[in-house]
């Protein structure tokens, strides 16, 4: 079963407790903070740039700015005001990776796969119930600006289908009744074929690119926006490919396969980027590849391979 809107990213229950809005307004800078410092994305903020992204006061953002700096977890750049995260932040995620199971077993998976394929390929993880986020890539440097590591995308029609294919009933009605109703017959044909076949591709359109392109943008926008871009991409794209129409040469940006954990709850994705034409056959070789690759690290999930 597929992990659901009130499952916590682990598949448990959350616990019922207070909301923490000074712990939410760290979590926000350090996000921002993570966004800023990916390779692509070279655009450290200063303190009014933070305070207009969080939404927070100025007196609030320079006192946790300030505690951030002084523990290391943020540095301040004195030429230009700008903040980046901190050594001891870097050494801290440097230290969890080690325990992490999933980094443990995505990491070589995605780096066999893009070897194989000569394309780019990446880890995109569930980290909220609604969110995904690409914490991993490998593979050649290519000029598709629409992935980086620290990205996230909220998982909504159309894109992240593979998250959802296994979901409940109640919980694919639900996912699906959040598209525009013009796409929602499709979507739910197209459900049902990506858990068939065990991957799904974003086709490669013009128009759907343009879209992929117009995302990292879109990282700090309003659930309005990022809703309303949602609709557009799913009305002015074709979404995935159905059976029948997986004939002659097809075009693909990507192709997803879930991994599952022991409690069979979707909690990642490898994601293939061809971002090619090629025959029909082509593309169902790199899915059948991606899909062996997620499923290799689904199967090292389990708990007697991780006591080794």
């Amino acid at each position: 079963m597929t992990q659901t809107v009130g499952d916590s990213a682990d598949g448990r229950q959350p616990a019922a407790r207070p909301a923490s809005p000074p712990t939410a307004r760290v979590i926000s800078i350090i996000e921002l903070l993570g966004r800023s410092s990916t390779t692509n994305r070279p655009d450290a903020p200063n303190l009014a740039e933070i305070v207009r992204s969080t939404g927070l006061s100025r007196a609030t953002a320079h006192a946790i700015m300030g505690e951030l700096v002084d523990h290391g977890w943020a540095i301040r750049d004195p030429a230009d005001g700008t903040f980046s995260i901190g050594p001891a932040f870097v050494t801290l995620a440097r230290t969890t990776v080690d325990a992490d199971h999933l980094t443990r077993w995505a990491r070589p998976a995605i780096h066999d796969l893009a070897a194989r394929i000569g394309a780019p390929v990446f880890v995109a993880r569930r980290t909220t119930p609604d969110t995904v986020t690409i914490t991993d890539r490998t593979g050649p440097d290519d000029d598709t600006a629409w992935f980086t590591i620290g990205q996230t995308l909220r998982l909504r029609p159309p894109i992240c289908r593979e998250f959802i294919t296994g979901a409940s009933a109640a919980d694919r009605a639900a996912w699906i009744a959040s598209a525009p109703a013009s796409v929602r017959t499709r979507l739910d044909l197209v459900l049902t074929a990506v858990a068939n076949r065990g991957y799904s591709v974003e086709r490669m359109t013009d128009e759907h690119l343009t879209m992929l392109d117009a995302l990292p943008a879109l990282s700090s926008a309003s659930d309005q926006l990022r809703s309303r871009v949602g609709d557009l991409l799913a009305e002015l794209t074709r979404i995935d490919y159905l059976p029948d129409e997986l004939t002659g040469d097809v075009a693909a940006v990507t192709v997803g396969a879930p991994v599952v954990n022991p409690g069979g709850q979707v909690v990642a994705s490898i994601v293939a980027c061809p971002n090619a034409t090629m025959p029909a056959d082509d593309l169902r070789a790199l899915g059948t590849a991606t899909r062996m690759a997620a499923d290799a690290v689904s199967r090292a999930l389990t708990p007697a391979r991780q006591s080794n």
